[in-house]
């Protein structure tokens, strides 16, 4: 059965609808960005959440994604930055191709005041947008 763990963003856990926007979204080859907006518990951040080793995204309007219960995990997160370990996305969803080793991929989930964004990915940096 999926899990999800929070994963933190500046030693936080950001956690609340309104805490992440979504600014942007760039793709370049196997590497995601999420150009976003965190609200931190004494300010507000424009940061870059880059995931590289890309090979799925998918980002889902907040109330389709609810109605459509592509997650168990989702109903209980206590988090709007997370790794699912045990992934039905990853296991049963997705067929990740045979010359990669699954083991190699992590499902990551980031919801937003509007989206739920879903990733398959090797690996993920956070960085101030300026950079």
């Amino acid at each position: 059965m999926e899990q999800s763990k929070p994963i933190k963003m500046n030693q936080q856990i950001i956690y609340g609808r309104d805490k992440i926007w979504l600014n942007g979204l760039q793709q370049n080859d196997n590497v995601l960005t999420l150009l976003l907006e965190i609200d931190f518990e004494n300010r507000s951040s424009q940061l870059n959440l880059i995931f590289s080793g890309l090979i799925f995204h998918s980002s889902t309007e907040l109330d389709t994604y609810e109605k459509s219960k592509w997650s168990t995990s989702w109903l209980t997160s206590q988090s709007n930055f997370e790794i699912i370990e045990q992934s039905n996305l990853i296991h049963e969803r997705v067929k990740i191709r045979n010359d990669y080793n699954v083991q190699d991929f992590k499902h990551y989930r980031v919801s937003t005041y509007d989206y739920i964004i879903d990733i398959i990915a090797k690996d993920h940096q956070l960085e101030e947008a300026n950079k």
